[in-house]
């Protein structure tokens, strides 16, 4: 049994926010020695006030880690572990010695590992994370409106962190103050947020990660539900048809992946080349140009070039791009690129997926033009490449870059369908492996950028003795394809 410290709550002194004159009046009056002796005072106490509040809100995510590990939610319970170390930014010793233990002893630290994931229990997994969540929001509130009204600049930091994570569009009351659960925010910064904030369908919204890195984007449209949200500067009906597909597919990739994101996934639509060609030139992307859509697993945001695509096709490639994304909500895991890909393709891939009046289907074969490549010698990737390759210097070959992501598909297929009970047996434990033990998860660092050598080697170990005879009947079920 694991070792759990508890740890007593903090109860932070409930101060009033002051009105807008008020404040600035206040904020211009000297200090009287009794004010300046009090902020002094909590000047001091701000360091360990916050550490005791991160402590406590990382154990919470700890103790649902431990809760997920004794009910075989092996994806859940490795995001809470890592959750609990980061959420606590690091000063929780009882998280980093459970995350060592996990990463330490792979199978061994997980009580049972499932292969049917039960609704119920993905249910029971998101009201326990909802409470984590509030719980946190609202201690975060009270230490937020403690550091704001004794005047440390702290405070404001702390605010603009409440307001960021609200993923809602901006209310205020009848004062103008800002409304965020457990309170609101003081009137002076709630006027400064709204001067930032961007409009989103006629409302107001603060600039997430991704929407700051596009700042001469005033105002944008958004069709959502509470899964997935799908934001344009560009024809609404396209993103209503991408959202419908995106929301067709969701329960399938919970049925097949056994979680959920705790966060709602957002696409974005680019509707010019150059307006995508900007961001990615701003951003550092450049890599990204041979693309037409990618994934960011730090803003929970797919970017497309929905620009010269039909609509048949923005749609695979959304799909193909929320598989990525709740890849990555579910995992900190970094799985090699023909893995990821080919994932990914399972569900994107042209032919894939198919609709049937208001009906979607799935795990479908790729297209027959896809196929036909990799029925052609000249066209296929020696295996050694395939595993070891990275998609984006494929994608920026042309055609080369299809063939890497048909034949992952046709690899992944393969290894899952076609080559025999041991070898689905053996992905099936890497895959858990992989992800239990949150192999190349890098701290402060997107689930993307992680090192991928640590799930490559356990590929080698677990299969390398099997590889030739297994690209032998590869290359024979490729011909049949």
């Amino acid at each position: 049994m694991l070792a759990i410290l508890l740890f007593s709550a903090v109860t932070w002194g409930p101060c009033g926010s002051l009105e807008f004159l008020a404040a600035v009046q206040e904020e211009s009056k000297p200090l009287t020695k009794r004010e300046r002796a009090r902020r002094e005072k909590a000047r001091a106490q701000f360091p360990g006030r916050k550490r005791q509040m991160l402590i406590e809100a990382g154990h919470r995510h700890l103790e649902l880690g431990v809760w997920c590990r004794d009910k075989g939610l092996i994806s859940q319970a490795t995001m809470e572990i890592l959750l609990a170390v980061e959420v606590a930014e690091h000063q929780h010793p009882g998280a980093q010695k459970v995350l060592n233990i996990m990463r330490g002893y792979g199978e061994a630290f997980w009580k049972k590992r499932r292969t049917s994931f039960p609704k119920h229990l993905l249910d029971q997994y998101e009201k326990r994370s909802a409470k984590v969540v509030q719980k946190n929001i609202e201690e975060r509130y009270a230490f937020a409106e403690w550091a704001y009204d004794l005047g440390l600049e702290e405070g404001e930091q702390e605010f603009r962190t409440l307001v960021q994570r609200l993923d809602a569009p901006l209310e205020f009351d009848s004062r103008e103050r800002l409304v965020i659960p457990g309170g609101s925010v003081p009137l002076e910064l709630s006027q400064t947020l709204r001067d930032e904030a961007v409009r989103i369908n006629d409302r107001w919204w603060l600039r997430d990660e991704f929407l700051r890195s596009l700042p001469e984007v005033e105002a944008l449209h958004e069709v959502e539900n509470d899964r997935v949200r799908v934001r344009t500067l560009g024809s609404l009906e396209a993103a209503q048809g991408v959202l419908e597909a995106c929301t067709a597919l969701l329960p399938v990739l919970a049925q097949d992946t056994g979680g959920r994101p705790k966060e709602r996934l957002n696409l974005f639509l680019f509707a010019s080349d150059e307006g995508y060609e900007r961001y990615l030139t701003s951003q550092g992307l450049e890599a990204f140009r041979s693309a037409k859509g990618f994934a960011l697993s730090a803003s929970r945001t797919a970017c497309l070039n929905a620009t010269g695509l039909s609509d048949e096709d923005l749609r695979a490639l959304a799909l193909h791009e929320l598989t990525h994304l709740f890849v990555y909500g579910i995992t900190r895991t970094r799985m090699p690129d023909w893995y990821s890909e080919g994932f990914a393709e399972t569900y994107g891939g042209q032919g894939c997926h198919h609709r049937e009046g208001e009906t979607w289907h799935f795990h479908g074969s790729m297209a027959e033009h896809r196929l036909a490549r990799l029925r052609r010698p000249e066209h296929r990737i020696p295996l050694s490449e395939l595993l070891a390759g990275d998609a984006l210097t494929f994608r920026a070959q042309g055609e080369r870059g299809l063939d890497f992501y048909a034949q992952s598909w046709a690899w992944l297929r393969f290894l899952r369908t076609a080559a025999g009970e041991e070898t689905r047996e053996k992905l099936a434990y890497w895959e858990a492996v992989c992800r239990g033990k949150a192999l190349g998860a890098v701290f402060d660092k997107p689930t993307e950028q992680g090192d991928v050598q640590p799930a490559l080697a356990l590929f080698q170990e677990l299969f390398g003795a099997d590889l030739d005879r297994l690209e032998g009947e590869f290359q024979a079920y490729m011909n049949s394809l």
